[in-house]
This record gives structure tokens, sequence and C-alpha cells, in this order.
């Protein structure tokens, strides 16, 4: 199911309080499911202004009626619930994890703007490229274990951009598959215009990458951020 364009408001009572600018700015849209291959559960950001926005966002998890699920928890992989996502205009995306009593009924979600908070930062539109490598540099297949990993930034313009390890869920029957598991790699990494960075892979992202690369369902996520 794929839920139509949410307008992002802010609910009071029975009331609706309009938002200042640039919150005015984002709209979102819910896409439960995907294309076999893709993640489930994304929300695209859609930033309709000129400036790069950082956004903090809440959810309301709502049922198949749109109706709200008290007891359902949602959290994020990228990190707009907590001001991490950097959206450049023309928007962004982020994954969703509902979790609690209720969770698989969840089919959509009411999404409030706490915060919106401009970013000084170049409004580039491409995605980093991230490949993972062994500790000789050797090019690894995603399913391996690896100890490296390379960002590269095919734009003009430096970004800022954050690493993650997803660990997600085996589903079974009709359950949606989501991230059971979200490991950072490293800090925030600035890579500069057509350049790669090597990130190291260390501590506790490194004994899950050993302990579950080629066992369970992984991705290696790289985000902009701040």
């Amino acid at each position: 199911m794929v839920a139509g364009l949410l307008t992002t408001l802010l609910v009071a009572g029975c009331g609706l309080i309009a938002r200042p600018a640039p919150a005015a700015a984002l709209r979102f849209q819910f896409s439960a499911t995907s294309e076999d291959g893709y993640m489930n559960q994304v929300l695209t950001i859609f930033n309709d202004s000129t400036r790069v926005l950082a956004p903090t966002l809440e959810f309301t998890a709502l049922d198949a009626n749109r109706d709200p699920l008290p007891t359902v928890k949602v959290t994020t992989v990228y990190g707009s619930d907590q001001g991490r996502l950097v959206v450049p205009p023309g928007g962004g995306l982020d994954v969703l994890v509902f979790s609690g009593d209720g969770a698989q009924l969840a089919e959509d979600v009411a999404v409030s703007v706490r915060a919106t908070e401009p970013v000084e930062a170049p409004a580039t539109q491409v995605e980093p490229v991230v490949i993972p490598m062994d500790e000789s540099g050797r090019v690894l297949h995603r399913g391996s274990p690896f100890t490296t990993l390379s960002v590269r930034n095919d734009g003009s313009e430096p970004m800022s951009v954050r690493l993650v390890y997803i660990i997600w869920t085996e589903p079974k029957g009709d359950e949606r598959q989501q991230a059971d598991r979200i490991i950072p790699i490293g800090d925030l990494i600035v890579v500069p215009p057509n350049q790669a960075t090597l990130v190291p892979v260390s501590g506790d992202a490194r004994t899950t990458v050993t302990e579950s690369a080629g066992l369970v369902p992984t991705s290696i996520k790289a985000y902009l951020s701040r």
C-alpha cells in the first residue's frame, strides 16, 4: 500500500496550527512497501525551498483506516526524528521503523514538523557512493565482511555524510521487512568534491560486520547529515 501525500500540519487538539517557514516548504509521502530488492517503509521528504534544511520530525503510526496506533513507536534509520538528516532542495528520504504492540498493523504515518533548521551546506543533488573494501584496498562484494568503506563524492561540492550498517528482519508471510539493528560506522564524514574518503570500520561496527555479513540480510547506507 502506498499512502497518499501527507500534508505537514501540526495537530493541537481538534485544531490546526499553521507552521512558519521553512517548515512549510516540507511535504511528505510514505510508501509502506516497494519493489523487490528495495527498502520498505520509505518516507520521501520533499523540500520545495531553495535552502538546505535539517528537519526534526515526529510520527504517529496509522492503520489501514488511518486511525492512530498509540502503542506503536516510530523511529528512523537516518535520523530525521533527531534532526540529523539533511534534506537538499528537491528532497531526500528516510526509512521508518515500527515497534511495539500492534506494529504489524501500521500502514501509514502522520508527520509533524517539530523544528526545521537551515543548514549552511552546498545544495548537492549527488548521492554518495559507498564501496566495501578489505584491509589491502580490494573491493568486496556487499555481502562480504569488510574492514574499510570508500565513500565517493562525484559532485562538484563537498558533502557531509554519515554511514550506517543495517541488519534487516527476515519477515514471514505478509510481514514487511524493516530495520532490526542500525549500527553507525564512524562519525560525520566530509567528502571533498570529485574525491573518495576511506573510512575504517572499528569497534562495535566491525564486530557486527564480522558476525553478520553474508549470514543475514544487511545493507551499507550513506546519508547527507550534519
